[in-house]
């Protein structure tokens, strides 16, 4: 029998930028409990360095997906400045 995931709220201790990805994590991962998600792809930034890992079977959607991402990235820095402003927009790692 499946139990119940309690998903965390505001960690105590985090900055906007940190608390804004445990929110998009968050968000992924309700979606990837109700079975919307198939396959995933990740990249943290982090102290340390980079890290990326990926998950699931549609090799296509995820290069789709990331070839998005570099765009969008790349926007936020050269137009936007920063990519700060990005984990405003929810449409990064959520699924519409």
């Amino acid at each position: 029998m499946n139990t119940p995931t309690i998903l965390p709220g505001p960690v105590p201790g985090l900055n906007p930028m940190q608390q804004a990805c445990v929110s998009l994590l968050t968000d992924a991962l309700e979606e990837a409990m109700k079975g919307r998600i198939s396959s995933i792809a990740i990249v943290v930034c982090m102290d340390e360095g980079i890290g990326t890992n990926m998950a699931g079977t549609n090799g296509l959607a995820l290069n789709i997906g990331c070839d998005k991402l570099k765009r969008e990235i790349l926007e936020a820095i050269f137009v936007d400045g920063n990519v700060a402003g990005k984990a405003k927009k929810p449409h990064i790692l959520r699924v519409k």
